[in-house]
């Protein structure tokens, strides 16, 4: 497929995770490359220090002798200790296995039991959980609480001093399996996502060859996220940017006061969190009217080549920390109002699409080529098709490419149902155009009505989130009809307010064709059940 014009941007290639850890120490060895708060305190970590804490740790795991190839597990939340676990398991030859912090006992201990852990490495927080799954039988050959870190590090760190270089000495296979990720599950069971050293290093490296974000980030979106760890760690790391970990969405406004990042990964629920909320607050200090007229002026300047939107709206920005200018996101579609709204405040938003399965990151908008409405061209490298398109282009998404999974653990004849000839079917709805690929839906929530129509629910979905005091939505099929479910937190007379969003999705639906029109409205009294990223679990409504 013919891709538009991009950015390229030349950098060293990256190679594995190995080399990512021992480059940033050679290439900026004393620049902090962490922080975060420990109690009242700033604790700051250089790339010199991470390469002798990582090769410290690998060092204990090694000499632990556990068998090469073995399963370790890590539970907790965004840490400095959790990022130098997982670089120190894949970097021995080794498997990560990140486990969601969010999961209940039974759930983490269905992936325990799935994956078979030498070694389950924990933080305080999780003790609780730890404790209830031993009373219901878990055994694991090795435990290790996160409270010792320091201990395990210093431990480490003595035999290496004692000449120990176990570390050094393991040849890495790149194409083994370093890493089991577990799906979120938003339409189905988790299954184990098998990636490599080389998925994992080659989407780094070919997303940053494409595209510039500035220094200094946040790592909110947890870890065991792979969009999470792919762009808050492995690609800054090689950037050489700096991190401050996030642990708690409890403190995300406060550490973003302290971080004053220049760009930010989230998912889209946070960006039209953060957008709505600009508005709110606008509304509430009697603003709005202001914040609108000096948009459309400086909307007219910037016609004529004059951009005064970092001063004009510097108490928006504030609100970020004052550094911020870019937002980074993915994993669900994201709509044009928002794209343009901060685009209008001098925030770009650059979106992309990817999906656990490659390693995630597939496609990207460029920094000189964004386009509303599409999620950017292809990294370089990975080839894109759409199989059994429709009349409109329009069909599943498939992936080829070094970034494409092993496959899924224990579940081979899922994996042959999904990887054809090289190619991954993501299960994903899209087309492709002028080069550039613009998601339509999710194949699992296709509604296929009986005149053999195709209803995507997200298309409708985005529309009815724009309406006045709808917090969120999903729409599915009830029999023959379209049903949009709808939950609102908003305050104040409640059969007003409902009334008021019935007469706008009818509104809504004069612009659509008949057969996507909403025939029915329900109203739920309680969020939706979410992942932990923030999506709708479309399997538990």
């Amino acid at each position: 497929m013919k891709q538009p014009p991009e950015q390229h941007v030349e950098r060293a290639k990256l190679k594995d995770l190995r080399e990512l850890v021992s480059y940033g120490m050679d290439t900026y060895g004393g620049k902090k490359a962490f922080w975060y708060r420990k109690g009242d305190d700033l604790v700051c970590i250089s790339f010199r220090k991470l390469y002798k804490d990582v090769t410290a740790l690998g060092e204990y795991i090694l000499n632990a002798k556990v068998e090469n190839g073995a399963r370790i597990a890590v539970l907790g939340e965004n840490s400095y200790a959790w990022i130098v676990t997982y670089l120190a398991v894949v970097n021995t030859g080794n498997v990560i296995v990140p486990i969601d912090k969010e999961l209940k006992p039974a759930e983490v201990a269905v992936l325990l039991a799935d994956s078979c852990p030498s070694i389950f490495v924990y933080s305080h927080a999780k003790e609780k959980c730890v404790r209830a799954m031993q009373e219901d039988g878990l055994s694991i050959d090795k435990m290790i609480g996160m409270d010792d870190f320091d201990a395990i590090l210093k431990e480490g760190a003595d035999l290496r001093r004692g000449g120990s270089r176990l570390y050094e000495s393991v040849c890495l296979d790149r194409d083994a399996m370093c890493a089991i990720i577990y799906t979120s599950g938003t339409t189905g069971d988790p299954k184990g996502v098998m990636l490599s050293q080389k998925n994992l290093a080659q989407d780094a490296y070919r997303s940053m060859s494409c595209m510039y974000i500035p220094d200094g980030t946040m790592a909110i979106l947890p870890l065991n996220h792979t969009f999470g760890f792919m762009a808050s760690v492995i690609c800054q790391l090689w950037m050489g940017n700096s991190i401050f970990i996030n642990n708690s969405l409890k403190t995300v406004l406060k550490d973003i006061q302290t971080a004053k990042p220049g760009h930010i990964s989230v998912v889209p629920l946070f960006i039209e969190n953060f957008y709505k909320n600009i508005w709110k607050a606008a509304e509430k200090s009697g603003k709005a009217k202001l914040l609108r007229r000096l948009i459309a002026v400086s909307n007219a300047l910037r016609k004529v080549g004059i951009d005064l939107r970092r001063t004009f709206f510097r108490s928006v920005i504030d609100q970020f920390g004052g550094n911020l200018s870019m937002l980074i996101t993915g994993g669900a579609p994201i709509s044009d109002q928002y794209m343009k709204g901060f685009e209008d405040l001098g925030i770009t938003i650059i979106n992309g699409y990817g999906i656990t399965e490659c390693s995630p990151i597939v496609a990207l908008n460029r920094n000189n080529n964004i386009r509303c409405g599409t999620v950017g061209a292809p990294i370089p490298g990975v080839s894109v098709k759409i199989d059994n398109p429709d009349s409109e282009g329009e069909g599943e998404i498939c992936v080829k490419g070094d970034i494409v999974m092993l496959g899924y653990y224990h579940k081979e004849e899922e994996t042959k149902n999904v990887l054809k000839d090289g190619w991954f079917y993501t299960g994903d709805i899209g087309k492709i155009k002028d080069g550039l690929l613009c998601i339509t839906g999710r194949k699992k929530n296709l509604i296929i009505l009986d005149n053999g129509k195709n209803v995507y629910p997200e298309e409708i979905e985005t529309l009815l989130s724009f309406i006045e005091n709808v917090t969120e939505v999903v729409v599915y099929q009830e029999k023959e009809t379209i049903v949009a479910e709808i939950y609102s937190d908003a305050e104040g007379d409640m059969a007003a307010i409902r009334a008021q969003i019935e007469n706008a999705v009818k509104e809504v639906n004069q612009g659509l064709a008949g057969y996507k029109q909403v025939k029915k409205v329900k109203f739920r009294e309680t969020e939706f059940e979410k992942t932990t990223t923030k999506k709708i679990k479309r399997n538990c409504i």
